[in-house]
């Protein structure tokens, strides 16, 4: 003969195993929101990644258009061909590019390139082969300089 619990003591043995497993739910649902959030967050970052990826592919070349118009400049001292190089150059400026200025500074590994050395003031930049420049405060193309180093004659 079975004996049965008295239905108060079966009804509060439920009642433990539902709110058990009621708690183990909440804690299942706070983990997938936080999981969630998380992988917006990355897919954002990654998004943003991609965005600036783009942005510096597309700068980098039209610093390369840049670096041939003023190269004609030099050469015709044209107004007109100023004016648009002006006008280009600040189209870029507003997307955050800066240029690095290097001339009679101290040579900075970090925004140039030393691509020779000649006599004079140790570890000044003499002059600029390329410009370089910053978008939005990251290198992306160090100035290409010439560093001066005091050449010691025997």
């Amino acid at each position: 003969m079975k004996t049965k619990k008295p239905s108060s003591s079966v009804n509060l043995d439920k009642l433990s195993h539902l709110e058990k497993q009621n708690s183990e739910l909440r804690e299942k649902l706070a983990r997938s929101l936080a999981d969630y959030v998380n992988l917006e967050k990355r897919i954002e970052n990654q998004r943003q990644f991609f965005v600036t990826l783009t942005t510096i592919s597309i700068i980098t070349k039209m610093i390369e258009v840049l670096d041939d118009l003023r190269l004609t400049q030099d050469h015709l001292q044209d107004q007109g061909l100023q004016m648009t190089i002006d006008k280009f150059f600040n189209v870029l400026k507003n997307e955050g590019l800066e240029e690095i200025k290097a001339k009679d500074q101290s040579f900075d590994p970090t925004f140039m390139d030393c691509i020779n050395t000649q006599d004079g003031e140790d570890n000044k930049i003499l002059s600029v082969h390329k410009k370089g420049y910053l978008l939005n405060g990251q290198v992306i193309r160090p100035a290409q300089v010439i560093v001066g180093k005091t050449i010691i004659n025997n």
